[in-house]
């Protein structure tokens, strides 16, 4: 009579062991992953936002520095904004709104993954102050309540500036 090689049932609970810590350990570096990666969109949406703002208002600055146009589909026609005076983006900003995860700006806070402020600053050094404006988009993601909240732990907060000029 031939014998039969096989595991013993001591042999399978051990490798089942094995293989349920490694599954554990895999799976436990699963939300790690998930958050760095959804970290990374906000971050490139979010200057993406912000860049899309910059490039309307630098192609509009020659003609309109007086009533430089939101990029906002919605309500038509577009708020403005004057480059020739001071607000704060945090406290008194020039302009807030929203945007969607694809970056589309709103009024509507329905959506929104986004809030924006805009503020200026008519004093950039170096600039003759009457044709030059340090223009600073602010984006919070999850988005704020309203333009008077304040950021929250858990809201990421990220501010770009740029000097639009008007020549």
């Amino acid at each position: 009579m031939k014998t039969r090689s096989a595991f013993s049932l001591v042999e399978v609970v051990l490798a089942l062991g094995v293989m349920a810590i490694a599954a554990l350990a895999i799976i436990g570096v699963l939300p790690i992953g998930l958050s760095t990666g959804h970290s990374a969109q906000d971050e490139t949406r979010a200057s993406q936002i912000s860049e899309d703002i910059f490039s309307a208002f630098a192609s509009q600055a020659q003609t309109q520095f007086t009533a430089v146009a939101l990029p906002i589909a919605s309500p038509s026609p577009a708020p403005t904004i004057d480059l020739t005076s001071s607000n704060s983006p945090i406290t008194n900003p020039a302009a807030f709104f929203y945007a969607d995860n694809s970056g589309t700006l709103s009024n509507s806070a329905t959506n929104a993954a986004y809030s924006i402020s805009i503020g200026t600053n008519t004093a950039p050094g170096g600039f003759d102050t009457a044709f030059a404006n340090a223009v600073t988009v602010r984006v919070v993601s999850p988005p704020l309540s309203n333009q008077t909240a304040t950021a929250k732990q858990g809201q990421t907060v990220r501010d770009y500036q740029r000097v639009i000029s008007k020549y």
